[in-house]
C-alpha cells in the first residue's frame, strides 16, 4: 500500500489503497485459490442435515450453568482486564456459547453467496445462522469458513464437541466449553515456506526464491490462546460443527493469513477490501465504483437500515478490539493493553459502539488517523454497507477530538507533547496541522509526512514520471516511487516469457532488471544512487528484489519479528538478477558498483526498510536526511460495517540483539546517515531531489570523506535574513493548494480520489 494513497486520504479526511506496504504477503486480501464449489456445498448441506436434539444435549445442566454464574460474579476487575501471557483477556460478563440452546438457532440464509475475488461468477454457498439476543449478526460454520480460506489444505476433525484444525503441521482448537481458540504454532498456520510465516510467499517464488547458500532460522514460536468469550463472540457446539460469529472467524483466522478481506452485506460476503482498493484509483479505474460488483456489496438488506441494531453496533466493536489485541504491531509503544481498555481510557468506546453508523464511522476515522498515528495506518474509504454516509460534521469530528482529549490517557499524551522539547520540524509541523484542524487535533508524528509529501509532490519537475533512471558523470541515478511485484499476476514467468517494457510499471526487478542493463552500456559509471525521496513504500518482495541487485551475490538477509507467536526471523533469499535461471555468485552487482540510497521524510515502510537492509550489510550509503519510519508490515482491515481500512500489522522488521531472549530493535529509526544532505530543516529547498547532476556530487562529497553538505548562500543574502516564517509559509501555501486540488464529486468525499493531486 502506498504512503501517497493513504496520505491524500488522510488529509481529505482530517480537514474535512494486493500487494502490502512494506510488506507482508503480496497475496494479502486474496483468496483466489479456493476449493471446488462442490465441496463447500456440501459442507453447507452437512452443516443443515443436523438436528436441534443434538445441540441441545450439549447444553450444560441448571445447575452447572448457576454455578458458572456464580463463579463468573467472583471474578475481581483485576482479573477482568489481566491479559494472560500471549492470550486474550477474559471478560468474565460474556454468555458462554454452551448456554445457548439449540431453539435459539436459525437459519437465515440457506444460500449466501461468497465471493472471494472481484467476479460476480465465483462464488461459494453457505448457511448464515441467527442466534437469539445477537440480532442481525451472522453465524457460520467454523468448517465452512476454515475450509475456502485454508484452500482445502486442512484436516478438520470434531470429538465431544471440540473442533481440532491441523494445517501445515499445526494444530488448532476450538473449544465451545471455554469459548476459546487456541493455535500452537500461529506463523506456521499463516505457511510454512522458507521460515514458517515467511515474508514471501510460495506463490511469490519466481525471480527470489528460498536460499540454499544460507539457512533461514527462526526462534520458537509461542501458542496463541484466544478467549473469545472476552468480545462477546460466542462458540456455539451445532450438529457436529461449530458456529461462530463471521467476524470472530475471519479476525482470528483470516488476520493471522493476512487475508481479513470479506464484508457481510445482510445476504452475502463479497471482497470488499480489493473493491474499496481497486476502485479507490480513479484515475486507473474511473468505472469501478459504479460497477455491478461494488453495487452488489453495498445494496444488500443492510442497505435499508438508517441505524444499526444495539446487538450489531457491539458485535462491530468487539471484533475491532479483537482483530487489534491479535495483530497491532505498536501496543508496546502507545501502552495498549487490550483495545477495549484503551478505547475506555481514550473516551471513545461510546462513539465506536454507537448504533448510528455517521457517528461510529468519525469515531474509527479518529482511530485511524488520530489515535493509531501512522503513514501505514489510514482508513480506505467511508462507505459503509448501512445505506448512504452522512458527511461527518466539523463539530461532530470536533466533540469526539475533545472528548479524547479530556480523557486521563489524552491529557498525557497532551502533556507529554507540551513537555517534550522539539525539533523545528515538528514545530512547524503542529503550525500545518493545527491550521488545518480546528478543534485543535494534533498529530506529531504522522504530520512530517504530510509535509514531506506535499512539498515534494510541488516540486517534482513536471512530467518527471514515477520511474526513471539518469546518468550524471560516472553515476548513475535510479528514481522510482513505489515497491512493486509482479509475481503472482505475471503468467507466464519472466524465464519463458521475457521481460517487456510494460513489465516495468508492475514490477520492481523487471524495472532494475532493465536498469542495470543501461548501466552496463555505460563504462564510465561508478557509482549507483537508489533514489527514495519520494517513495512511499509497497510491496516486500519488490523490496527483496532490490535488494538482490546491491548484493555481491543476490543473496538477501531480511528480518522481522512476529508480535503474535513472538519468534524472530531471519530470512535468507536469493534473486536471479541476471536472469539465467541459476542461483549462483554471478546474480547481484555489489563490487561492479558503489551503491548509495538517497532518502527523505517521505521515504517510509519500504523505502525506509531498503535503506535500513542495505547499511546493516554494507551494501551502501545512506545519503539525503532521515528516512520516515514504518516498521511494520501493513495488514488488511474490515469492519463489521465493511469500511476498509489498513494498519500497523503483526510483522515488525529490525533485528534482536543478543540470544533468544534478546532485544528486539526496530527498523524504524534505525538507519543512519553516511552523508547529511539537509543539515537543517531551512535547507530543504537546496537539496537536489531531482537533479542528478546535484545528487552526483552529493557522492562525490560522500566518498571524499564529507558527512554534511554546506550550501553557499545567495549573494548579498545572510543566513539570518532567511526567515522559517517564509519556509513555514511556502509550506502551507502548497498544502492548502494541493488539498484544494483534490477533486470532491458531489456527495463524494474527498477520500476517494486515492491518489495524491498532480502538481
Amino acid at each position: 500500500m502506498r504512503l501517497k494513497k493513504l496520505i491524500c486520504f488522510g488529509l481529505s479526511l482530517v480537514m474535512l489503497s494486493t500487494a502490502v506496504a512494506c510488506g507482508g504477503s503480496t497475496g494479502a486480501a486474496k483468496t483466489d485459490s479456493a476449493p471446488a464449489e462442490e465441496t463447500a456445498e456440501e459442507a453447507a448441506e452437512e452443516e443443515a442435515a443436523g438436528t436441534d436434539e443434538t445441540a441441545e444435549a450439549e447444553a450444560p445442566a441448571e445447575e452447572e450453568k448457576a454455578a458458572a454464574d456464580e463463579a463468573a460474579e467472583e471474578k475481581t476487575a483485576a482479573e477482568e482486564n489481566a491479559p494472560a501471557e500471549k492470550s486474550t483477556p477474559v471478560d468474565t460478563a460474556a454468555t458462554a456459547a454452551n448456554e445457548i440452546p439449540a431453539s435459539d438457532i436459525s437459519v437465515t440464509w440457506e444460500d449466501s453467496r461468497l465471493y472471494p475475488t472481484l467476479s460476480l461468477g465465483n462464488y461459494y454457498t453457505i448457511t448464515t445462522y441467527g442466534v437469539k439476543g445477537y440480532e442481525d449478526v451472522p453465524f457460520i460454520s467454523a468448517s465452512a469458513f476454515l475450509h475456502l480460506l485454508l484452500e482445502g489444505k486442512e484436516k478438520i476433525s470434531v470429538e465431544n464437541g471440540v473442533m481440532k484444525v491441523d494445517m501445515n503441521g499445526s494444530q488448532t482448537v476450538i473449544d465451545p466449553a471455554s469459548d476459546t481458540i487456541t493455535i500452537d504454532n500461529p506463523s506456521r498456520f499463516r505457511a510454512c515456506e522458507t521460515v514458517d510465516g515467511g515474508v514471501v510467499d510460495r506463490s511469490e517464488f519466481n525471480v527470489v526464491t528460498p536460499s540454499v547458500k544460507n539457512a533461514s532460522t527462526q526462534t520458537d514460536a509461542k501458542p496463541l490462546s484466544v478467549s473469545l468469550g472476552a468480545y462477546h463472540l460466542p462458540v456455539i457446539p451445532y450438529e457436529d460443527d461449530i458456529l461462530m460469529p463471521f467476524l470472530a472467524l475471519q479476525n482470528v483466522f483470516g488476520s493471522i493469513r493476512m487475508s481479513n478481506c470479506l464484508a457481510y452485506n445482510g445476504k452475502d460476503y463479497f471482497n470488499a477490501l480489493e473493491a474499496t482498493d481497486f476502485a479507490s484509483d480513479q484515475k486507473l479505474h474511473p468505472g469501478a465504483k459504479d460497477s455491478p460488483y461494488v453495487k452488489a456489496v453495498y445494496s444488500g438488506p443492510f442497505s435499508e437500515k438508517t441505524e444499526m441494531t444495539k446487538a450489531y453496533a457491539e458485535y462491530g466493536y468487539y471484533s475491532i478490539c479483537l482483530l487489534m489485541d491479535l495483530t497491532f504491531g505498536h501496543k508496546e509503544e502507545k501502552n495498549i493493553t487490550t483495545f477495549d481498555d484503551y478505547f475506555t481510557r481514550m473516551n471513545a468506546k461510546e462513539a465506536l459502539c454507537s448504533t448510528d453508523i455517521t457517528a461510529a464511522t468519525t469515531a474509527e476515522a479518529m482511530l485511524f488517523y488520530y489515535l493509531f498515528d501512522s503513514g501505514h495506518d489510514a482508513l480506505l474509504g467511508m462507505q459503509t454497507v448501512f445505506g448512504e454516509l452522512e458527511e461527518p460534521s466539523a463539530s461532530e469530528v470536533g466533540g469526539i477530538a475533545d472528548e479524547i482529549k479530556e480523557s486521563d490517557a489524552g491529557k498525557e499524551i497532551f502533556e507529554e507533547a507540551e513537555e517534550t522539547a522539539k525539533t523545528p520540524e515538528e514545530m512547524q509541523a503542529d503550525v500545518i496541522i493545527g491550521a488545518l484542524l480546528e478543534k485543535g487535533l494534533k498529530l506529531p508524528e504522522v504530520a512530517p509526512l504530510y509535509i514531506w509529501l506535499t512539498f515534494l509532490s510541488a516540486n517534482k519537475p513536471q512530467d518527471y514520471g514515477d520511474r526513471r533512471i539518469d546518468f550524471s558523470g560516472d553515476t548513475a541515478v535510479i528514481y522510482f516511487e513505489q515497491f512493486k511485484d509482479d509475481s503472482t499476476k505475471r503468467m507466464p514467468s519472466y524465464y519463458i516469457d521475457p521481460i517487456r517494457e510494460e513489465d516495468e510499471e508492475e514490477s520492481s526487478f523487471a524495472f532494475f532488471h532493465k536498469c542495470f542493463e543501461e548501466i552496463g552500456q555505460h563504462e564510465e559509471v561508478k557509482n549507483v544512487v537508489i533514489n527514495l525521496s519520494n517513495n512511499g513504500g509497497g510491496s516486500a518482495t519488490g523490496l527483496v528484489s532490490i535488494l538482490g541487485f546491491l548484493s555481491p551475490d543476490g543473496e538477501v538477509c531480511f528480518t522481522n519479528r512476529d508480535l503474535v507467536s513472538e519468534s524472530y526471523r531471519e530470512e535468507w533469499y536469493h534473486v536471479d538478477t541476471n536472469l539465467d535461471g541459476v542461483a549462483d555468485d554471478a546474480d547481484g552487482y555489489c563490487g561492479q558498483y558503489d551503491f548509495f540510497i538517497m532518502c527523505s521524510g517521505s521515504s517510509y515502510s519500504c523505502a525506509n526498510a531498503l535503506p535500513y537492509f542495505a547499511q546493516k550489510e554494507g551494501l551502501a550509503k545512506v545519503i539525503g536526511t532521515n528516512p520516515g519510519g514504518g516498521d511494520c508490515v501493513v495488514a488488511p482491515f474490515i469492519d463489521a460495517f465493511g469500511r476498509c481500512a489498513v494498519y500497523s500489522g503483526m510483522l515488525k522488521l529490525g533485528t534482536q540483539q543478543g540470544d533468544d531472549a534478546g532485544t528486539f530493535v526496530s527498523d524504524e529509526k534505525a538507519t543512519t546517515l553516511d552523508y547529511n544532505m539537509m543539515p537543517t530543516i531551512l535547507d530543504v529547498k537546496n537539496v537536489p531531489w531531482f537533479d542528478a547532476e546535484g545528487i552526483a556530487d552529493a557522492v562525490h562529497r560522500c566518498k571524499d570523506g564529507e558527512t554534511e553538505a554546506v550550501y553557499a548562500q545567495p549573494e548579498g543574502e545572510q543566513t539570518g535574513d532567511i526567515q522559517p516564517d517564509q519556509v513555514i509559509s511556502d509550506l502551507l501555501g502548497q498544502l492548502f493548494t494541493a488539498i484544494s486540488e483534490i477533486p470532491v464529486e458531489e456527495g463524494e468525499m474527498p477520500a476517494e480520489t486515492g491518489e495524491a493531486p498532480a502538481q
